[in-house]
């Protein structure tokens, strides 16, 4: 026979938290009060006519900083580091077989000539 878990709770008695807890609590709440009124002391620097075209800036900035992909991924460039460095002899060599393959798909290409 099942138990409701819900009514199994409410009769277990519960201990109290110990003061270590309820102190970091406390410090916790108290930093992060600390912190907001330095947000607020920090924006009442700035002239209250440029606080809207201000934020409208920065969220223009965030947004294409998110928005805009990187000219080459990083991943990208971390693959590129690891292969060994191109020797001009390796790309003469790589010049010469292109070559070769466009000349042959150009006559593939031509084929017979047809008859008129």
């Amino acid at each position: 026979m099942k138990t409701d878990v819900e009514q199994s709770l409410r009769t277990l008695r519960w201990r109290d938290p110990p003061p270590e807890f309820l102190k970091h609590s406390l410090e916790v709440v108290l930093a992060e009060s600390n912190r907001k009124h330095r947000v607020s002391e920090w924006l009442a620097f700035i002239p209250r006519p440029l606080r809207l075209p201000l934020a409208a800036c920065w969220l223009l900035a965030i947004y294409f900083r998110l928005t805009t992909p990187e000219a080459i991924p990083q991943a990208t460039l971390q693959n590129y580091a690891k292969l060994p460095p191109v020797t001009p002899a390796q790309l003469i060599a790589h010049l010469a077989e292109t070559e070769r393959l466009a000349h042959e798909l150009l006559e593939q290409r031509r084929g017979p000539i047809p008859q008129l």
